[in-house]
């Protein structure tokens, strides 16, 4: 019976994420594609308003000033800002997009914005349209580093056929994931989920052609009860 659910994002998040997948009733497989290089939190840095697109990066601003603005890409992002003692943050609709969107509305652009964001494994710079677009300072916070293997207790859940879905919160884990996936598992994605937190995920996804199914929206939700 597939009871198991991969659940391919780093720390921090990933633990997190797990808990939250068990206690609706899966079997919660903790499958991450790459690990985060945090690089030393930045030093207070006034400026109008600090941006994430990543709850990664928010381990890099635990000097900045708790009265200000920070504006994040998504709800679960500004949750955990609130948690660090921030307290004027808001939230975007969950898209690099939709964090655009609402600092426009807001009136913001320009050298007084902070985007603290990462590197990819190729050394791609995240944001960096973002900042183009508002001609915000653009900030290094974190580095990803790909791991060497897919987790066992992963390949064996499904190589059994335990497996009915996995959630993926990036492009770049999907690409991963991809990567690490043993070719003769390919063809148990046939039986499973994807669930894909925004819908360039989910275009990543449907390039490689081998998903059972493939959804988009907050993973949490869609997964519902085991």
């Amino acid at each position: 019976m597939r009871q198991t659910v991969l659940v391919t994002r780093p720390e921090p998040g990933l633990s997190e994420t797990v808990g939250a997948v068990q206690a609706q009733g899966w079997r919660a497989v903790a499958s991450p594609v790459m690990t985060i290089r945090q690089e030393p939190p930045m030093a207070d840095r006034p400026c109008h308003a600090l941006l994430v697109t990543s709850g990664q990066a928010l381990p890099f601003l635990v000097h900045q000033d708790r009265d200000r603005l920070l504006l994040t890409v998504g709800h679960r992002t500004a949750e955990r800002a609130v948690a660090m003692g921030f307290r004027r943050v808001e939230a975007a609709s969950g898209t690099q997009a939709g964090l655009e969107t609402l600092c426009r509305q807001k009136g913001l652009s320009g050298s007084g914005l902070v985007l603290a964001c990462g590197r990819g494994r190729h050394g791609q710079p995240y944001g960096a349209d973002l900042a183009a677009n508002l001609g915000a300072q653009r900030v290094e916070a974190y580095q990803v580093q790909p791991v060497r293997q897919l987790a066992a207790a992963a390949r064996t859940a499904l190589a059994s056929k335990e497996v009915s879905a996995v959630l993926f919160y990036s492009s770049e884990t999907v690409s991963l994931f991809m990567e690490l996936c043993p070719p003769d598992l390919y063809r148990q994605l046939g039986h499973c989920r994807a669930i894909c937190l925004s819908q360039a995920i989910a275009g990543r996804v449907r390039e490689s052609g081998l998903w059972g199914q493939v959804e988009v929206g907050p993973p949490l939700r869609l997964l519902g009860r085991g």
